[in-house]
């Protein structure tokens, strides 16, 4: 379907074996990125505690002049420097897959990824957390552009085959995360208290441990992909960071993109604050006793919560994806926005219960179920109009593709950073918050997208 730089032609089976090969690769990789997300926040409130508390043992791993207390701003500080990195590499990683190949830059994922989640297995300190979190926003950066790159040009002769495999991305991209919430909680639950291994102090060796999930997505997509050339590709080519840059800004400038980029943003910016305070919040048992959701559960039963999210994320996209692939993405992403309205009202209905056994905690959870499979429709909506704007660029497949990490660092970016503050101020009630004054920027770009998109018809029409 697709020519090399030989000229041959990769065969059907060839095809098939490395777009599964990047499906199950991209799964591990996410699920330990999960992982490693999730221990994160165990460990903001492990260095905390420990800065507290005289006995605790990271004190006699580390040293009690290593340990501090860790605000949740600061805490979401910490954790955007990861999404700095993704925001800045993804497009230069993207736009130089297109010219050196994308499984090298596919692989870079799961490498930077075991090495950070070593150094942070090690320490407590600021600058090297803050290290650690930027080499995995490389990792994604790097990883993410050059594999959405990778589907496209696969996929270029056949629009069903890209419609599936999308959405086979996808469901292995937040399956993934699902299965590393749950494997972070386990981690920590049986591995996050310091010891020494071999002579080795290790703050939390949750984190060590996780290195093998990396390492396993590694050889999975180093041996499992061929590489799939739509074009011949020139390195000789100029690969400077301003012309790159510069070709970003010329793509970023195409009404098609401009038109919906708030939306996704502010949508990333909601993923954002659940993915990177809710494990942390959900174990905090110091503050905000007055709320359900604050501090009732250890660190495998919050992994659990949050991989329910993203289970339920799933089956409402392969819902989308089966029964109603006909309506128009402006369509789907309005109702997908409605949907996040739905989950702030019946969330903050649920932490405001008066006990996890009250009457009315079993119905809530249901209908907040439903309103979660409702804007599950957003994602694929606005990953699907990304990829139709390629075959407009089909040289410059990985930099468009790389705008998904970029939206995605973006939007994370102002999550974690702006989320920080609301949780410190209302815990629960403050994630509530943040995620509709999120959800009103989402809305209001998309109306007026859908005004744009009614007056482009009738003046076809006319």
């Amino acid at each position: 379907m697709s020519q090399s730089n030989a000229g041959s032609t990769t065969t059907a089976p060839h095809l098939i074996r490395s777009l599964a090969a990047l499906i199950v690769g991209s799964l591990l990789l996410r699920a330990a990125a999960g992982a490693m997300g999730e221990n994160i926040q165990f460990y903001f409130n492990s260095i905390h505690e420990a800065a507290k508390d005289l006995a605790h043992p990271l004190r006699t791993i580390a040293g009690a002049q290593n340990v501090y207390e860790v605000s949740y701003a600061l805490g979401g500080i910490l954790i955007g420097t990861f999404f700095a990195a993704e925001l800045i590499g993804a497009p230069l990683f993207g736009a130089w897959s297109d010219k050196y190949g994308r499984k090298l830059f596919i692989i870079f994922g799961p490498l930077f990824g075991a090495i950070a989640v070593q150094i942070t297995a090690m320490t407590t300190l600021v600058w090297a957390l803050v290290f650690t979190r930027l080499l995995e926003g490389i990792s994604t950066a790097a990883n993410a552009p050059a594999s959405l790159g990778y589907i496209a040009e696969a996929t270029s002769n056949s629009a069903k085959l890209r419609t599936r495999v999308v959405g086979f991305f996808e469901i292995a991209t937040i399956g993934g995360i699902a299965l590393g919430f749950s494997l972070g909680g386990w981690l920590w639950r049986h591995f996050g208290t310091p010891t020494i291994f071999l002579g080795i102090p290790l703050t939390s060796p949750a984190f060590a441990l996780n290195a093998l999930v990396y390492l396993a997505s590694l050889a999975i997509l180093w041996f499992g992909l061929s590489e799939v050339r739509e074009v011949k590709r020139d390195p000789s080519r100029a690969t400077t960071a301003r012309e790159t840059w510069s070709n970003y800004l010329k793509i970023f400038a195409n009404p098609r993109v401009q038109s919906f980029a708030p939306a996704w943003i502010a949508i990333n910016a909601v993923l954002g604050v659940w993915i990177n305070f809710t494990a942390r919040i959900f174990t905090d048992k110091s503050s905000f006793t007055d709320q359900l959701l604050v501090g009732r559960f250890d660190s495998f039963q919050a992994g659990n919560l949050r991989a329910a999210y993203a289970v339920v994320f799933v089956l409402g996209i392969l819902f989308w994806s089966v029964f109603f692939p006909q309506i128009k993405k402006t369509t789907v992403m309005l109702i997908g926005t409605g949907g996040l309205f739905l989950t702030c009202l019946f969330l903050f209905a649920l932490n405001h219960q008066p006990a996890l056994d009250a009457p009315f905690v079993l119905p809530l959870a249901l209908v907040l179920i439903v309103s979660i499979v409702i804007q599950s429709g957003f994602t694929p909506a606005a990953l699907a109009h990304l990829a139709d704007i390629t075959e407009d660029h089909a040289s410059d497949r990985g930099a468009i593709m790389g705008l998904y990490s970029v939206f995605l660092g973006i939007g994370q970016f102002l999550g974690a950073t702006l989320g920080g503050p609301f949780v410190d101020w209302r815990g629960v009630d403050g994630i509530i918050v943040v995620t509709a004054l999120m959800g009103l920027v989402a809305l209001a770009t998309l109306l007026r997208l859908a005004t744009s998109e009614k007056r482009l018809a009738q003046s076809v029409k006319a």
